[in-house]
């Protein structure tokens, strides 16, 4: 994988609470916004936002269900992946794993 993608993906792993656009990637990158896009999705697959929507998504069900973060409310789960908004963020959670939060957090704790 080329080298500035791996970055970005780590980039992205250890910030997903922080709001960066495909701009700031590319520009860390050394690579324009559109050449960094297409970059990135051959090597990936996916497009930049969609990558880090599914690494936000990941790692919210991870801190639904996890015993050190049960106590957590599903709106601080998702504002510490970076979401602001939880009507997006109920839609893109049910999207990937095809139950709402909440109903994903009792599913897996029973």
């Amino acid at each position: 994988m080329d080298s500035r993608i791996r970055q970005a993906i780590t980039h992205m792993r250890e910030n997903l609470n922080v709001r960066i656009t495909e701009k700031e990637f590319a520009r860390q990158a050394g690579l324009t916004p559109q050449h960094f896009c297409v970059l990135f999705k051959t090597e990936t697959g996916e497009t930049p936002a969609s990558y880090l929507n599914r690494l936000r998504m990941d790692k919210a069900s991870e801190l639904l269900v996890s015993d050190d973060h049960s106590r957590l409310s599903i709106k601080e789960i998702a504002a510490s992946v970076g979401c602001r908004d939880m009507s997006h963020f109920v839609r893109d959670f049910e999207k990937r794993f095809g139950l709402s939060p909440k109903r994903y957090r009792t599913a897996r704790s029973s």
